[in-house]
């Protein structure tokens, strides 16, 4: 567990398979890039990607965390793959580093809305997988 007094989530060392585009109201339809975050929290990301992001750039994320509908509050059991399941989000890029000069960045993103049951799905499988005593958040 990190302990910066700045963040207010726990983050989760976990890769997980990250799409993601810019947010942007034109006809043009926006590229999606493919790539991963190399830790998770309830609040946003920390992603390598291969595009150069600017502070304050929106985003549309789509994570793709297994197993997410199990911590879901509504959640029922049923037959379904776990692998398919995903987290859809509009964030907002905070912080930018340059891993490897015009390939490769670090790019932190804080989620500005998340759909509450996949948030709170989020938030419980980070305190679980993490082994964080369980939080009354939400």
């Amino acid at each position: 567990m990190e302990s910066d007094d700045r963040r207010q989530y726990h983050r989760w060392s976990k890769e997980m398979r990250v799409e993601l585009s810019e947010l942007s109201f034109s006809d043009q339809r926006q590229r999606m890039i493919s790539t991963r975050c190399l830790n998770v929290s309830a609040g946003g990301l920390l992603l390598e990607s291969p595009q150069f992001f600017q502070t304050g750039d929106k985003v549309r994320v789509k994570l793709f965390v297994p197993r997410l509908n199990r911590y879901h509050p509504s959640y029922f059991k049923v037959f379904e793959s776990s692998t398919d399941q995903n987290l859809m989000a509009v964030a907002e890029v905070v912080r930018v580093e340059e891993r490897v000069p015009f390939q490769k960045y670090r790019i932190g993103i804080q989620f500005l809305d998340v759909y509450e049951d996949d948030w709170q799905a989020l938030f419980r499988m980070i305190q679980s997988e993490s082994g964080q005593e369980p939080d009354h958040q939400g």
